[in-house]
């Protein structure tokens, strides 16, 4: 076995547990830029494309609406995603 045949085995298995984690987590696999997101920040409520949300890569709002954690975050009773902010 070589080298990159090892590389490449350990590469799969790593991929294969993030889609796993993703999966747990309410990753949606069709998530777009385009998608319209519906937010509720301390009772004022806002709309923004998951594009515009998610282009500082590396930032709070990039982590929290890349589609990752869908699933966990909370949502008011229309079903926007609530920031507890005041």
């Amino acid at each position: 076995r070589t080298a990159r045949d090892k590389l490449q085995k350990g590469y799969d298995e790593m991929e294969e547990k993030c889609h796993k984690l993703a999966a747990e987590n309410g990753c949606d696999n069709e998530v777009d830029d385009n998608d319209i997101i519906e937010i509720n920040a301390g009772g004022q409520t806002f709309e923004a494309m998951r594009g515009t949300l998610t282009q500082c890569k590396g930032s709070v709002l990039e982590a929290i609406f890349s589609g990752r954690w869908d699933s966990r975050l909370m949502r008011d009773n229309r079903g926007r995603i609530f920031l507890d902010v005041n």
